[in-house]
């Protein structure tokens, strides 16, 4: 069911209500709205498999002993590690400490170009993307479990398995996003699959998208509907 709506329409309806929604219920973080691509790229790779509140008070204190690149580089590898290693993952630290090393060396900065961050070993698609349209507004198909389980939701689509990398899911986001104002779109789509579109126990009847034919609320309310017969 789409109720009579083609599906440049529905992307259309994403867009207005998920914005208006944004607005008024964005949450605030310090990484967020900065456009400096070093403090977006060290947050992002905080923030990959980590909880936000765990992020928050780690990051603000590497910002405060390391607010650029340059102050990173002149510190010692010890003291960084020491510092990030309540977030856990080591790969991921080790990971982002060497692509921030590698761009100290080619570049001097973190550069605000997609390409050459794309080509730092560690650096991938969605860090590279988010950092960019984070700091410029640029649009870029931004991909994350968040913003495919609300997008694919939505459109019904086959969220197991390695969903992200699934060409209709892609597309589907791809088509969505809104082209004048990428940063803020995902900023709601992020905030909304925190807070409502959850992995587990969504509360649909609070979303701000209900007049966009989500197929998943559909589904239930057919399960329901049919519990409630029986």
């Amino acid at each position: 069911m789409n109720n009579g709506l083609t599906a440049g329409e529905i992307d259309s309806k994403i867009r207005v209500l998920l914005l208006k929604w944004g607005n008024e219920h964005q949450r605030f973080y310090p990484w967020r709205n900065s456009e400096d691509p070093y403090i977006v790229l060290v947050s992002e790779f905080m923030l990959h498999r980590t909880q936000t509140n765990q992020v928050e008070p780690i990051f603000l204190n590497f910002v405060r002993l390391y607010p650029t690149l340059a102050d990173y580089v002149r510190a010692s590898r010890s003291e960084v590690v020491k510092l990030l290693k309540p977030l856990g993952l080591n790969w991921r630290i080790t990971g982002m400490l060497n692509a921030l090393d590698i761009l100290w060396e080619k570049y001097s900065c973190v550069p605000s170009d997609y390409e050459k961050l794309i080509a730092i070993q560690g650096i991938g698609q969605y860090i590279a993307g988010a950092t960019i349209c984070f700091t410029t507004n640029k649009l870029f198909t931004i991909i994350d479990s968040n913003i495919v389980r609300v997008i694919g939701r939505i459109h019904g689509l086959d969220l197991r398995g390695e969903a992200r990398r699934k060409k209709p899911i892609v597309q589907a986001i791809a088509d969505s996003c809104d082209p004048l104002r990428p940063r803020n779109f995902y900023y709601a789509l992020i905030d909304l699959a925190h807070q409502i579109c959850r992995p587990k126990k969504p509360a649909c009847q609070d979303c701000p998208l209900l007049k966009v034919p989500c197929k998943y609320n559909q589904m239930n309310n057919e399960i329901y509907s049919s519990e409630a017969e029986e």
